[in-house]
Parts: structure tokens; C-alpha cells; sequence
């Protein structure tokens, strides 16, 4: 582990992910005691604002917990467009469906400022999952959320006639390119 404490930077950022929000979550944001127990088991990361994350279609190999930052998820289009898909920030994990299905990751997602991240690789999340069950649920729950909120986002679309909506209900009439 690097020589910042994971742990102490999500309590700081813990504190700031519903402020900057107006006292509302990010999407994918986890519940305070997996956090803890995740980060506890990676290594600090730091992304310049506009690179990548990780890239839609790479090995997901483990996931992030965002801790300072906000990131953008996207899928790519034909000829450099992008559908936007959500936006997360601090207290959010980036990547758990794709890591835990030993799959690859679905969505571009790029920093879209300075992002403090941990980065946990797949094999400690899936041991401290066997050690505490208990958090399993908390994976399901979050997991259903997301599929609740990509549903609800796909309704919105369908009804809205826009080509590019976040999870939050903000919609454009275009794909970025």
C-alpha cells in the first residue's frame, strides 16, 4: 500500500460526496462498511483529469473506489462518438460487475478532474467477500441499483426521443463526438 491511508482519504471524501451534490448520492456509491473493507486491501491511484480510468473492452482485473473526483462513463460509438451513461464520484465502485464476472469493462470511464482512486484488484475483493458474507449483500443490492437505474434511464430515452441521457435524467439531443 502506498504511504497514504486509504481509509483516511475516504473518510475525507466520505464527508464531501453528498456536498458537492446538494445532499443527493452518486450512482454506484457503496455502502460505508464495504468501502472500508475494499480499500483497506488496495493501492492508491491518482488519474489526471481527462485520462482514462479504464477503457471499455480491457481485462477488468480489479475495481476502483473513487474517493476525491468525479468520473464520466461512457460507451463508445461508431466513428469517436460516445454514449454518456452516468457520471460517480466519491464513494462510488467503478468496475465491481465487470471484475467479479471476470469479464471486461463495459464503459469508457475517464476523469473529468484530478480523481484520488483505490484500485483493488479482483482476487482480495472476491476473498474479502468469502470472509465476510455479509457484504454480499451489499454487492447484490448495489448491483441491483444499477440495473434499476440503467432501466430507468433506457425508459426515460425511449420516451424522451433524446440519443444520449445519464443516469441522473439530463438528456442531449446528440452522442458527444
Amino acid at each position: 500500500m502506498d504511504d497514504l491511508n486509504p481509509l483516511s482519504e475516504f473518510s475525507k471524501a466520505e464527508s464531501t460526496s453528498t456536498s458537492s451534490r446538494g445532499g443527493a448520492t452518486w450512482p454506484l456509491q457503496a455502502p460505508n462498511e464495504l468501502l472500508g473493507a475494499l480499500a483497506s486491501a488496495g493501492q492508491m491511484r491518482k488519474v489526471a483529469q481527462g485520462n482514462r480510468v479504464f477503457s471499455f473492452d480491457d481485462a477488468a482485473e480489479g475495481v476502483f473506489l473513487i474517493l476525491k473526483g468525479t468520473v464520466r462513463a461512457a460507451l463508445p460509438g461508431e466513428t469517436g462518438s460516445e454514449l454518456v451513461c452516468h457520471t460517480a464520484g466519491p464513494g462510488s465502485i467503478l468496475g465491481l460487475p465487470s471484475a467479479l464476472c471476470a469479464t471486461r469493462y463495459q464503459f469508457d470511464v475517464e476523469a473529468l478532474e484530478t480523481v484520488d482512486a483505490v484500485y483493488v484488484e479482483t482476487e482480495p475483493v472476491n476473498e474479502i467477500l468469502r470472509q465476510r458474507p455479509e457484504l454480499c449483500m451489499q454487492v447484490m443490492n448495489m448491483m441491483c441499483d444499477e440495473l434499476t437505474a440503467l432501466r430507468q434511464t433506457r425508459d426515460h430515452m425511449q420516451s424522451c426521443g433524446k440519443k444520449s441521457c445519464s443516469l441522473h435524467g439530463s438528456c442531449t439531443d446528440a452522442l458527444r463526438s
